[in-house]
């Protein structure tokens, strides 16, 4: 089991949330510990001293998703008296004084007497990733801390929602005009539905966060903003006047950035179909409004019975991302116990301090 040092774990938030660029050592060098329960992430395990002891450099293979480990054996001087009992292992920024990075335990420890030499067997050092840390991140930052491999910080960071079909809502590209389309269900009944060209409804998109520099192992939410999109068109300006050759509403209104400092906030998704393409024309305040019975999915006319609803259902997981659709998968953590936002109308909201980063 290895763990990154309080030191790295800012480095680390800073550079995934693009508050401040990691500089990765040249090399890297390991060192041996007499404490019992190790070094610790404050670095306060006494070190190996004197005897002929010196920190002996360390390398790494490349990084998979999963695992880094030493590629080479690493033999320390021989002693020229009794070193102590070795029970673990720092790696550290440099051969003498610079920071602790990660730190562990050896299997089993082991008294080192006079004119022995310490052996780590290649491979013996190995990390894996641990807490919401993903296989994309862990990979990039193990390659640029531990072998000097650059990766840039990420431009943006986005928040997703998963629901426990583990599946994200649907999606709508307003560019495009098109729909995730991976699922079937959602895209008919669920958030994030579009109909005709130019025109959005509100619906499902991840969210763009950012985050405050780090402090204590902790990256806290500085603003998230939700894109809420307007129901038609969203270069026109604000208009109710009543359509009658569409049979609606001019335009409902424009998409509108909010800003948020206390929570991440999804759009609401509205529970019925005002386009007319077929159905009963029902009149509210005065205006007549036609529920939607049919959705546009790559060109093609879908059936909607009236009376189905949009809404998220229930979140089971978030995600973070390096992109808006598509991207890198950062962080995942879970919701427990799980959202319900199963009304329509609904709006998804996460409290700032659920979506706090911690480094492990």
């Amino acid at each position: 089991m290895a763990a990154m040092s309080d030191t790295l774990e800012i480095s680390f938030l800073d550079h995934v949330t693009g508050n401040a660029a990691y500089s990765a050592p040249s090399a890297v060098y390991l060192g041996l510990t007499t404490s019992s329960g190790g070094f610790t992430d404050g670095n306060t395990g006494t070190e190996v001293v004197g005897n002929g002891y010196q920190r002996q450099a360390i390398t790494f293979g490349a990084s998979s998703t999963s695992s880094i480990a030493s590629n080479a054996a690493v033999t320390f001087p021989r002693s020229t008296a009794g070193q102590g009992t070795v029970y673990g292992w720092g790696i550290f920024s440099g051969q003498s004084a610079g920071d602790l990075l990660y730190h562990g335990m050896f299997s089993s420890s082991r008294a080192v007497l006079v004119d022995e030499s310490f052996y780590v067997a290649s491979g013996a050092i190995s990390l894996t990733p641990s807490g919401a840390m993903q296989g994309h991140l862990f990979q990039n930052w193990s390659n640029l801390t531990l072998r000097n491999v650059s990766w840039s910080m990420p431009a943006a960071l986005y928040l997703a929602i998963c629901l426990d079909n583990g599946t994200e809502p649907s999606w709508h590209d307003h560019a495009s005009n098109t729909l995730d389309s991976s699922d079937s269900y959602n895209d008919k009944r669920k958030a994030g539905l579009i109909n005709g060209a130019n025109e959005t409804y509100g619906g499902y998109q991840r969210v763009k966060i950012t985050f405050n520099s780090a402090s204590n192992g902790t990256a806290a939410m500085a603003t998230s903003t939700t894109r809420d999109a307007g129901r038609w068109d969203n270069s026109a300006a604000r208009s109710t006047t009543w359509d009658s050759t569409n049979s609606r509403l001019t335009n409902y209104g424009k998409t509108v950035l909010r800003n948020w400092t206390d929570r991440v906030e999804f759009p609401i998704v509205p529970n019925t179909y005002d386009f007319v393409v077929g159905g009963a024309t029902t009149s509210s305040g005065g205006v007549d409004y036609t529920p939607m019975s049919h959705v546009e999915v790559g060109g093609s006319l879908y059936t909607i019975s009236n009376g189905y609803e949009r809404h998220y259902g229930y979140a089971a997981d978030y995600k973070i991302f390096d992109a808006e659709t598509g991207g890198n998968l950062l962080f995942q953590g879970e919701f427990d116990p799980l959202v319900q936002v199963n009304d329509a109308w609904d709006v998804l909201r996460i409290p700032a301090s659920d979506i706090a980063l911690v480094a492990a």
